[in-house]
């Protein structure tokens, strides 16, 4: 049996002692305690939070939905949002300031949130097949913005991106369905990936919020008491 007072034992330990509070002392001077390393190595922010969620935190309605929304559906989802406001407000007496609904876009449904110039630019009617119900023609400028609206006579001006976000309604893209974009329309000829990209971001819709992945804001969203709805 081993002796446990033999001193050849207890210098290893003693080693791998030293050695760990030196490790936690050169941390702590470095401002890095144990229990934050991996996220400081990571050099993501401390939580899982981004710079950009700030917007999740303003969430405070009593009733907080987010819609994943991954097709356009020729803008069957933003007239359901519009029946989901007015039925809270209207059978139920519930006022606009305690509804919190985001929309989250991606996959094909990223035409949604693009303005008329990259409609017109990248022929975003023929792209993601969108017709405009007066012309019967593929459409030419954003049919769920409020300009459009009522011309394209798939939604009223009520169900536009623009009046919904006037009601407290958000919209957020993820930068891997901008990416993909990019992809689809630099692959179809209408220019570099970087000059494309650089277009859609400039052509988001003005109060479009962009997240760096769906699958974690959706996830984020849940965290903050917002209930998941995927919308068809």
């Amino acid at each position: 049996m081993m002796n446990p007072m033999d001193p050849t034992l207890r210098t290893p330990r003693r080693g791998f002692l030293g050695r760990l509070f030196a490790g936690t002392a050169a941390l702590a001077v470095a401002g890095v305690t144990p229990g934050r390393l991996g996220a400081a190595e990571r050099g993501s922010p401390i939580g899982g939070a981004h710079p950009g969620d700030d917007w999740m935190h303003e969430l405070k309605g009593k009733h907080r939905t987010v819609f994943d929304m991954s097709a356009h559906k020729n803008g069957k989802p933003l007239s359901q949002a519009a029946n989901y406001l007015n039925a809270w407000r209207d059978a139920f007496g519930v006022p606009e300031r305690d509804v919190n609904l985001v929309f989250g876009m991606h996959g094909e449904a990223i035409p949604v949130v693009l303005n008329d110039a990259l409609w017109s630019r990248f022929k975003l009617g023929e792209q993601y097949d969108v017709m405009d119900a007066g012309t019967k023609t593929p459409s030419a400028r954003n049919p769920f913005s409020a300009v459009n609206a009522a011309a394209s006579k798939l939604l009223t001006a009520e169900q536009s991106v623009e009046t919904l976000q006037q009601r407290g309604v958000r919209f957020i893209v993820c930068m891997n369905t901008i990416a993909g974009a990019t992809m689809k329309l630099s692959s179809a000829g209408f220019g570099t990936t970087d000059a494309v990209r650089a277009a859609i971001m400039g052509g988001l819709l003005p109060g479009v919020i962009t997240v760096p992945a769906m699958v974690v804001a959706l996830t984020q969203l849940q965290e903050h008491g917002v209930k998941y709805t995927k919308i068809a």
